[in-house]
């Protein structure tokens, strides 16, 4: 007995020890499995998740990858004409599509994917004229007194007085004391102006243009105060254009940005020929605010003395974010961000689950959304009909006609050829309309052919389809065969007021 209860007491702790090492395994892959099932659920987070743990690689590894870098700059014109040569010899592409899908003629950053829009972005373009043309009176005017620019028009005036102050907080908003300083900053508002502005709309963005450049600048006045005691000067649009990247980083964060490395290394001073390299928007914006945050807490320390207003583009970009999330601007985005996945399904031929997906959220969110619906049915009649993919079409078509006609007239031809019918006979007489105004005579009447055999059409449309629809036959010189719709006409609609024109075509008194 006494051996047993040794022996029983000399293996509790081990079998503790095992128990409880099998509990933390479990609970790990428990915790993992809710961690995958939650990110499952919540794509956006997922989304948000990877580019805050790029961010933080980036971070931590930027040493290391700045030796690499350096040599991946001096290898990278040998390496990329072995990829070209390696992917058109094992996939069967051209040279020049490979080419044409990582090159890149533009200098400098911008944002890939942007689809050609109706509006064009004229308050950006208007705030970057407004910039140059500002620093260059200044710079080429012999008479401009400097002194009067420092004491008057930066932010805080060197000589406060009740009239300059106020005006000083957007003036100098315009102001820049160098040429690098201003194109920098132009290029900057370029790249993402054009993009938050297409989204929000061109009052909207002004708006939030000088309220998030007010708000950078009152950021770099405050913590410059309260470091030094003294009160701060500060001048140039970056205050804004970190505020609109801030916008950017809420209402565009799923766009990716391309930057351009050159391939021919200082040749490329005379060709300007680079390499697409892409990166998430949101990394992009995170890692300017970390630069942002490390060199402002460096002037601080007295570690870095430049005069870039750091503070003042964390102020910026943070007032922008806080507004964009009061003005709900995210809720576009995700909209957007899935829409844009369903797009790049509808044209692929293989993986297009996941873009079917993505189109069914956009849906849910957004009904009416012409696009989503378009794409489903392009997914949904790939490669066979399905009464899904012609309920999608026809949706579209339906909101399409009322925005977009001519583009609604291009879906129906699309629609007709993989279902060989027609649409409701409200839209049909409509679509009929935009193809004769096209001088596309035969989709017109193709149209109007429909409603005339579609026995349940209302009325008067189809009242209207068949004198239409024997009109243009008669135009398109089918005479034998529009005097048997005229007569129809008549037999159908005696009472109808285009009676008198239908018996001069067929020489009835």
């Amino acid at each position: 007995m006494a051996d047993d209860g040794y022996q029983l007491s000399f293996m509790e702790p081990a079998l503790s020890r095992a128990g409880f090492f099998y509990i933390q395994m479990a609970g790990g892959k428990l915790m993992s499995s809710n961690i995958s099932d939650y990110f499952a659920k919540h794509e956006e987070q997922a989304f948000l998740a990877k580019a805050f743990l790029t961010i933080l690689a980036i971070i931590f590894l930027r040493e290391f990858l700045s030796g690499v870098i350096v040599i991946a700059i001096i290898l990278f014109p040998i390496l990329f004409l072995l990829y070209v040569r390696f992917e058109a010899a094992t996939n069967g592409r051209s040279t020049l599509e490979i080419l044409k899908e990582h090159i890149t003629f533009m200098p400098f950053m911008y944002a890939e994917g942007e689809r050609k829009r109706e509006n064009i972005p004229l308050v950006t373009y208007s705030l970057i004229l407004a910039n140059v043309a500002v620093f260059y009176v200044f710079e080429l005017n012999p008479f401009v007194d400097v002194q009067f620019i420092m004491n008057n028009l930066i932010f805080i005036p060197y000589k406060p007085n009740l009239w300059n102050i106020p005006v000083s907080a957007f003036a100098s908003l315009f102001l820049h004391g160098s040429g690098g300083h201003l194109w920098g900053n132009m290029i900057f508002l370029w790249v993402v102006g054009t993009v938050v502005e297409r989204r929000i709309g061109g009052r909207r963005f002004l708006l939030l243009y000088l309220i998030t450049g007010l708000m950078a600048t009152l950021a770099f006045i405050f913590i410059n105060f309260l470091t030094t005691g003294a009160p701060g000067h500060i001048l140039g649009a970056s205050g804004s254009i970190a505020g609109i990247m801030g916008i950017f980083a809420v209402r565009c964060y799923f766009k990716s940005m391309v930057f351009p490395l050159p391939i021919l290394g200082i040749f490329s001073l005379i060709f300007p020929i680079s390499f697409k390299v892409r990166l998430n928007s949101l990394v992009i914006i995170g890692l300017f605010f970390f630069m942002d945050l490390s060199g402002g807490i460096g002037q601080i320390t007295g570690q870095n003395v430049s005069n870039v207003g750091h503070w003042a583009h964390i102020g910026g970009m943070l007032a922008g974010i806080g507004l964009a999330f009061f003005l709900k601007l995210g809720e576009g985005a995700i909209e957007e961000r899935h829409l844009e996945i369903g797009a790049k399904a509808a044209v692929s031929s293989v993986g297009y689950g996941a873009g079917e997906h993505s189109l069914r959220i956009a849906l849910e969110r957004n009904p009416e959304n012409a696009e989503a619906l378009l794409h489903l049915a392009r997914i949904k009649s790939k490669f066979t009909p399905s009464e899904e993919g012609s309920d999608s079409y026809r949706k579209a078509i339906r909101l399409l006609i009322a925005a977009s006609p001519e583009q609604a007239a291009e879906v129906y031809q699309e629609y007709y050829k993989k279902y060989m019918t027609g649409v409701e006979p409200e839209v049909q007489y409509r679509l009929a309309g935009i193809y004769y105004r096209k001088k596309d005579l035969d989709m017109a009447a193709r149209c109007l052919e429909s409603i005339v055999n579609t026995k349940d059409a209302p009325a008067d449309i189809r009242e209207r389809a068949l004198y239409q629809y024997a009109s243009i036959l008669d135009e398109m010189g089918l005479a034998e065969v529009a005097r048997d719709f005229f007569e129809q006409f008549l037999a159908g609609f005696p009472e109808s007021g285009a009676v008198p024109k239908v018996k001069l075509k067929l020489g009835i008194s």
